[in-house]
């Protein structure tokens, strides 16, 4: 800031600087290639635990969704969970009438405290066929109609904090691969009908290359880390193995460096966005969870690790309500999905909505919580039941050349 006179600061000067200050922190500013005036995220939004909800329970895949039945009472026993575990702030990734409308509904018919990041459903286009493309576009203009519909319902609207169009659109993995131009349409046309905070959710090697056309139609960001699930698909990312480190330690020494490297993926995405001139573009965790059954992963899957990974998330996320950090961190998930088949697990209550142990302590005598029924999770486990990396050991090699093979004939 240029001064005249140094030592002096017109009053003018210094509220620009608070504001500055100010929105920085929450979000707020203009874009700087279209000057669009970034809308901030609201303090209830940023002040409050975040999970991510979906109420499948009898889907054994993906076709089995549409068929699945969901009853109000289903969606309230669940939401009872949530928030007996302390979660007040829900991402639902869709805006159909079956979960997104029925779970709203049921939020209002029941006076509950929770609040919504609401999603709408896009499919790709990427890699579409022109002959696929029309019907595409035309369920794509479905799903956005609705969640602008719910969005602006005099019911729903003080319950949805945020929206979230698409998910995992840009990454190069994805199965709905959208084209930026496609997407940032869509953003636009979502943003320009309602008044929340708009965002889509990505993973954070997405975010940390965002087109502009993209970033230039959302008030936020919000990014995806899995460092778990890295370790498999890219073993050498992080040193996630410890060896290092005597065994006694190596539990605790694996979880801080996975929770380093979630740190280290977002400041992929926060730098991004800082040099492309949106520093006071906030960044909030959309997904970030823990495994507790994946074959894939056996030094890390354990429900005592799912815990120190989601405590650890906690005092991140209290850092970055009033500091440098993610502005909210949705926890993924809430409940088992079994339709996902090998990519299930990752739910603080599994299936028959019984507690893991990561948040059994909320509930410590397993009594009543408020209206929810708490039930632990099968299995007895204590700190020191973590996992942690075990190197192979190499026995004497075998030597000689003539073995006896026996059968049961």
């Amino acid at each position: 800031m240029k001064q005249s006179h140094p030592g002096a600061m017109s009053l003018r000067t210094l509220l620009t600087g608070l504001l500055a200050i100010v929105l920085a922190a929450c979000g707020g500013g203009t874009t700087p290639v279209t000057g669009v005036q970034m809308r901030p995220l609201s303090a209830e939004f940023t002040a409050r635990k975040a999970v991510a909800y979906s109420p499948y329970r009898t889907a054994v895949n993906a076709a089995g969704l549409a068929a699945e039945v969901i009853p109000p009472a289903n969606i309230k026993q669940d939401l009872d969970l949530v928030l007996a575990a302390g979660f007040r702030l829900i991402r639902l990734f869709g805006s159909d009438d079956k979960v997104a409308r029925q779970t709203l509904q049921v939020i209002v018919d029941n006076n509950m405290n929770l609040r919504v990041q609401l999603g709408a459903f896009i499919q790709g286009d990427t890699f579409a066929t022109a002959t696929d493309k029309p019907a595409i576009y035309a369920a794509n203009e479905e799903s956005i109609a609705r969640v602008v519909a719910l969005a602006n319902n005099p019911a729903f609207k003080p319950l949805i904090l945020a929206v979230s169009i698409g998910n995992e659109t840009q990454v190069d993995f994805s199965g709905v691969r959208t084209k930026p131009e496609t997407l940032a349409g869509y953003l636009r046309k979502v943003r320009s009908q309602i008044d929340q905070p708009v965002t889509t959710d990505d993973n954070v090697f997405a975010w940390a290359a965002m087109p502009v056309q993209i970033t230039d139609e959302v008030d936020f960001a919000s990014i995806h880390t899995y460092p778990q699930l890295d370790t498999f698909f890219n073993p050498t990312l992080f040193n996630w193995r410890q060896k290092d480190v005597p065994e006694a330690e190596r539990a605790q020494a694996m979880m801080n460096a996975v929770i380093a490297e979630a740190k280290r993926q977002y400041g992929l995405a926060r730098s991004y966005l800082d040099s492309k001139g949106l520093g006071n573009m906030p960044v909030t965790v959309g997904e970030t969870g823990w495994n507790v059954v994946d074959p894939r992963l056996p030094f890390l899957a354990h429900p005592v690790n799912q815990k120190m990974y989601l405590d650890a998330l906690a005092a991140w996320a209290d850092e970055g309500r009033t500091g440098a950090g993610p502005k909210a961190v949705f926890y993924f998930e809430a409940f088992d999905e079994q339709w996902k088949l090998g990519d299930d697990g990752w739910g603080l209550f599994n299936k028959q909505r019984q507690a893991r142990y990561a948040i059994q302590a909320i509930n410590a005598n397993n009594s009543p919580a408020g209206s929810a029924t708490w039930v632990y999770a099968p299995g007895t486990f204590l700190p020191t039941s973590a996992l942690y990396f075990k190197p192979a050991v190499v026995k004497t090699a075998i030597t000689q050349s003539n073995y006896v093979i026996y059968t049961d004939a």
